[in-house]
């Protein structure tokens, strides 16, 4: 992110002003919640620190956007970050804004297992989190999944709730895997998402 920072600050600097305006047209609410996939080369958020964090919230509130956390794989070149924005012209300027890149964004308006903004995940020991995303008709029924070992911390859904990314805590991949069929509603991947970055 560091790296990306600097290269974005010298191909940005001119169209800012003209391209921010355009983003913040819509009427301005931040109620608008969206999953942000980006991909990235090994060892580009080796760095990021709090003033990388605090440029990139600055650059964020130039077009009334707002980062929660950013979940991230084991190597760290792919991220699901978790914004607040007007809309997603908005979320995708601020991106340009900090030289992020953007491989899908996809509104999540909706929780099931709801957690508070801001929210820090503890996980017990000898656990990991994953992300398992589904399309299609989405049906949680995670009362069995105690007997898996798994635990799901919560779900985040699509409007007209035919996908969702939920966020569980379990021991292996194996685990979560066996869970996810029992439940009943396939899924398209599961993913390891050991990091987690917060904006402070």
């Amino acid at each position: 992110m560091m790296k990306a920072l600097g290269a974005a600050k010298v191909m940005t600097l001119a169209g800012t002003a003209s391209s921010a305006s355009s983003a913040a047209e819509e009427p301005v609410s931040k109620n608008h919640r969206y999953l942000i996939e980006r991909t990235f080369p090994p060892n580009a958020l080796d760095g990021v620190d709090a003033a990388a964090k605090q440029s990139v919230n600055a650059n964020n509130s130039t077009v009334q956007v707002t980062w929660e956390k950013s979940y991230a794989n084991a190597d760290k070149t792919k991220t699901y970050c978790i914004y607040r924005g007007p809309n997603e012209a908005a979320v995708r300027e601020a991106a340009k804004l900090n030289g992020l890149p953007v491989d899908n964004v996809t509104e999540i308006p909706l929780d099931y297992k709801p957690e508070p903004a801001g929210a820090v995940h503890e996980i017990a020991s000898g656990k990991q989190r994953y992300l398992v995303t589904r399309r299609g008709d989405v049906a949680f029924h995670d009362v069995n999944d105690g007997k898996f070992g798994v635990r799901l911390i919560t779900a985040y859904l699509t409007p007209d709730k035919r996908s969702s990314h939920a966020i569980y805590e379990a021991s292996d991949f194996g685990s979560v895997e066996r869970a996810a069929k029992a439940g009943g509603a396939s899924f398209e991947s599961i993913t390891a998402i050991p990091e987690t970055l917060y904006p402070r």
